[in-house]
């Protein structure tokens, strides 16, 4: 099938975007974990411990993120950056696939704007939106492609997905078979993992 040169170029702009989002998001984690007096345990801690502004012990484990703020507005930039990429995918993607991704993008912007720590239902409710819809859409698209392009792909998606899914419920069943933060930390990689091949197919099939 044919496509048109405008759908050509929001694919690759909206592949390009996923990327970027995805670099900023390491970015950011990466920066509020190296500030100086943050206190995380990647076994441990969630990523959402990050964006807490207080140093207290919450659940178990301690939190301590003097790079809090920073945090938060690099997570929430992600967020928009996220679906607006999503929106220029949808053509390439399927409603049902890209349309999880910017409700991704909408839920890291609900988890940056809501901190876990004073807000702790609505945070909540914003990662279940960035890790769960995301999660179930790449599933979907591997068992049920809505486009020609998702034909390709689909045992990797799904493989990513089912993992990722199975670790999002594991952390809410006990008893939990990893620790909290290991699990989270395998959820996150699998959904990163799966966006950055799917972009890097659109901008590889522009090139070709």
């Amino acid at each position: 099938m044919t496509r048109s040169p405008v759908s050509n170029r929001r694919s690759v702009l909206g592949a390009a975007g996923v990327l970027a989002a995805m670099l900023l998001f390491a970015a950011t984690v990466g920066a509020a974990i190296h500030t100086t007096g943050t206190t995380f345990v990647w076994s441990v801690n969630m990523i959402s411990d990050l964006g807490d502004g207080a140093c207290r012990p919450r659940d178990g484990r301690w939190i301590c993120s003097p790079g809090s703020a920073a945090f938060n507005v690099g997570l929430l930039l992600t967020g928009v950056l996220l679906s607006v990429a999503a929106l220029c995918l949808t053509a390439r993607w399927g409603r049902w696939l890209a349309g999880s991704v910017g409700v991704m993008g909408l839920g890291l912007v609900v988890a940056a704007v809501f901190p876990a720590g004073d807000t702790g239902a609505v945070h909540l409710a914003g990662v279940i939106l960035a890790l769960v819809v995301p999660a179930g859409g790449l599933l979907l698209s591997a068992v049920r492609p809505e486009t020609p392009w998702l034909a390709r792909g689909r045992v990797t998606r799904g493989t990513l997905a089912t993992v990722a899914l199975l670790f999002c419920a594991e952390n809410r069943i006990p008893p939990p078979l990893v620790q909290e933060g290991t699990g989270q930390i395998i959820i996150v990689s699998c959904l990163v993992l799966a966006l950055l091949v799917e972009s890097v197919r659109v901008l590889a099939s522009r090139s070709r």
